[in-house]
C-alpha cells in the first residue's frame, strides 16, 4: 500500500529559518552537526518525497537580506518537515 505524503506547511518566501543541527541533513558548504540559517526562497515539494524531509531553496542571511530576490537562490538545504511546521504560522 502506497500512501501520499502529508501536505507541507506554508513557509513564505523571505522566512528566516533558524535550524538546529537535527533539523537538516544536507546542505552544500554547511558543516554537519551545526546550526544553520537560511532565508527561504522556496520549498521543493517533489511528487515522491517522504513525510520526513524536503529541499529548501534559499539564501544565507548575509546575501543582502532582505533584498534576496535580486539573485537566484545560493543554497539548497534538506530540511525536516517537522522543522518547517515549527516555522509556519499555522492554520
Amino acid at each position: 500500500m502506497t500512501r501520499s505524503p502529508q501536505p507541507l506547511p506554508e513557509v513564505a518566501a523571505g522566512t528566516l529559518l533558524r535550524l538546529d543541527p537535527n533539523d537538516w541533513s544536507y546542505g552544500r558548504d554547511l558543516t554537519p552537526g551545526t546550526a544553520a540559517t537560511v532565508v527561504v526562497a522556496g520549498v521543493r515539494d517533489l511528487p515522491n518525497r517522504s513525510d520526513e524531509w524536503v529541499w529548501v531553496l534559499g539564501h544565507r542571511p548575509e546575501c543582502d537580506y532582505p533584498h534576496v530576490d535580486r539573485h537566484p537562490p545560493c543554497m539548497e538545504v534538506r530540511v525536516s518537515v517537522a522543522a518547517l511546521h515549527r516555522h509556519s504560522p499555522g492554520p
